[in-house]
């Protein structure tokens, strides 16, 4: 006697929005880890350099999944959403 709960029932309109799901999860990642490496203080080549590390460690047996114009984007997006150390205006001790 077979039980209903025994056969998984999988909706096939979900796996097609998974490959959707883990890009932007990637995206989200690089751009997160640019924008620390940014905040502690290296320049955009080190940063892409380190990210394009990162990459080839997470899929040295596999392709990429952001191709490098991509990650170059995410670099920029990083240094350029980030603002200038603010200074104090003239001032007298």
């Amino acid at each position: 006697m077979p039980f209903d709960w025994m056969q998984p029932k999988r909706n096939p309109a979900h796996a097609k929005t998974l490959a959707a799901k883990r890009d932007a999860m990637y995206r989200g990642e690089l751009a997160e880890r640019a924008a620390l490496l940014q905040r502690l203080g290296l320049d955009r080549v080190a940063v892409r350099a380190r990210l394009a590390a990162n990459l080839g460690w997470d899929f040295e047996s596999a392709a990429s999944p952001i191709p490098g114009g991509d990650l170059d984007a995410i670099v920029e997006r990083a240094f350029g959403a980030a603002k200038a150390p603010s200074r104090p205006k003239g001032g007298t001790r």
